[in-house]
């Protein structure tokens, strides 16, 4: 019987994946994801972390800054939260085996090419922009993907005009959660918190 329940334990512990891409550089994909791993770890108190699937280098970056170190170790704690700079395959299976509630995983941008993974993640991600000169990209990804499969993710943008992400609904059937604006990444609004308990 006390086996039993052990297993069921067990079980309810998945590890939850979170995938999230842009469609383009420069849309704000990182800060979105770092804003989430905070909220799931800091907020939530989970235990997450946060690998880095692109070549962008954000993450050593980020561990100068707030640890005073670079390249030293794999993964890094900030606050409360966990990350994973320059990860792979090798590093998903790796974190796999500590524990972890979540893991998010910052695919970059679709232009450098869709990550298998991505698809495979338990919750996927899109975040793009309506501004003028990247709102083409955003619409691509969403008519070519949805065009070879069922749409599988959310759409999320934080740039652009609130007109323009009308005009992209009526339109395309484009329907993009708007991001709470946050200037910084490791705070959580209650706007914030009330936005991701949404989307999650």
């Amino acid at each position: 019987m006390e086996k039993k329940k052990i297993i069921t334990e067990n079980q309810e512990k998945r590890c939850r994946m979170i995938g999230i891409a842009g469609s383009n550089t420069g849309v704000g994909c990182t800060h979105f994801s770092i804003m989430l791993t905070n909220y799931l770890a800091g907020y939530l108190r989970r235990k997450a972390i946060l690998l880095e699937f692109n070549e962008s280098g954000d993450l050593e970056k980020l561990e100068y800054v707030c640890t005073g170190q670079m390249g030293q170790k794999n993964p890094y704690r900030v606050l409360d939260a966990d990350y994973y700079k320059y990860a792979g395959p090798e590093a998903v299976k790796e974190v796999l085996q500590r524990g972890y509630d979540d893991i998010l995983i910052d695919f970059g941008s679709v232009k450098d090419g869709a990550n298998e993974l991505y698809w495979r993640c338990d919750k996927k991600f899109l975040v793009g922009s309506f501004t003028e000169w990247q709102q083409e990209s955003f619409r691509e990804f969403e008519m070519e993907q949805r065009a070879k499969q069922k749409k599988s993710w959310q759409s999320l943008a934080v740039f652009g005009s609130e007109e323009t992400r009308r005009e992209f609904s009526r339109r395309f059937r484009i329907n993009a959660e708007r991001i709470p604006f946050s200037a910084d990444a490791f705070s959580v609004t209650k706007e914030c918190g009330e936005f991701f308990q949404r989307i999650l």
